[in-house]
């Protein structure tokens, strides 16, 4: 019989990967464009860059005990191994990908920057992609 330790555990395996994607989405395509478009540069960058990390930490943090509670629940399917992906990619983003950007683009290396921003943008897709498939799936569950 499950106990209501259950039930917090499988509402959080519902809700959290759910308000990452909600999140993702609101950065990726309303926040940050709304930045760039009313704030000039000098003032939108080091505002993004002060974004990003809570951005990262955030969503890590949502997904990480979205993954310690399927764990803990000893359920180790898609569904896991999704969240733990999604996860692990926000920690390269966040610990490589982001200090790399920055590096870069103190430096004046706009090749390197673009190809590391680009990198960037893909992962976060990939990310909002398998947070949908982890809804869906969710949903079918």
């Amino acid at each position: 019989m499950p106990t209501i330790f259950s039930y917090i555990l499988l509402t959080i395996i519902t809700i959290f990967p759910v308000l990452s994607l909600g999140t993702m989405i609101f950065f990726t395509f309303i926040l940050t464009p709304t930045i760039f478009k009313f704030l000039p540069q000098a003032h939108a960058v080091p505002f993004v860059r002060k974004l990003f990390p809570i951005y990262y930490i955030f969503n890590s943090i949502l997904i990480l005990v979205t993954v310690l509670s399927i764990a803990s629940l000893q359920i180790f399917n898609a569904i896991f191994y999704a969240n733990l992906f999604v996860f692990t990619l926000f920690l390269i983003c966040h610990f490589y990908l982001m200090p790399a950007i920055n590096k870069n683009q103190d430096k004046k290396n706009k090749r390197q920057f673009k190809i590391l921003h680009a990198s960037s943008v893909a992962i976060n897709f990939v990310q909002i992609f398998m947070l949908l498939v982890i809804t869906y799936w969710l949903f079918d569950y």
